[in-house]
């Protein structure tokens, strides 16, 4: 009886340090969704992009590049404090239904990311004319 006892002891003890071990583990990691916009009216048809975000901390960069309508996500970022560089070429409608592309820019010295999925950051767009 002391035997199982004991047995059963040793047991509960080992599931209470594996289960209390669980919530010390935390993702160091984060996705930011940065949102272009256009200056004045207009809507944006397609853009090429190259991202840079520059952890401000590290100084470690992280570098996308791609097509998009206008909303780009960058995942595996370090939570932090960040610097942000797009550039590329947009292709939109303006308000009196003409095409027009142009190339951009559009930049940010600080933005935060620290939440876990819900780093939205809107970046308002710099034509090259």
């Amino acid at each position: 009886m002391k035997k199982s006892s004991l047995i059963y002891l040793m047991c509960a003890l080992a599931l209470i340090c594996v289960t209390s071990c669980h919530d010390d583990y935390q993702d160091y990691t984060t996705t930011g969704h940065i949102l272009l916009t256009l200056p004045g009216d207009g809507e944006i048809e397609t853009i090429q992009y190259s991202v840079k975000m520059m952890d401000l901390n590290s100084r470690n960069a992280v570098t996308v590049a791609g097509e998009s309508d206008g909303a780009i996500t960058v995942v595996n970022l370090m939570r932090g404090a960040y610097s942000i560089n797009v550039e590329g070429v947009v292709r939109y409608a303006s308000s009196d239904a003409i095409t027009h592309t142009s190339q951009f820019r559009a930049q940010s010295d600080y933005v935060s990311m620290v939440e876990l999925d819900d780093n939205i950051i809107s970046l308002e767009m710099i034509l090259m004319e």
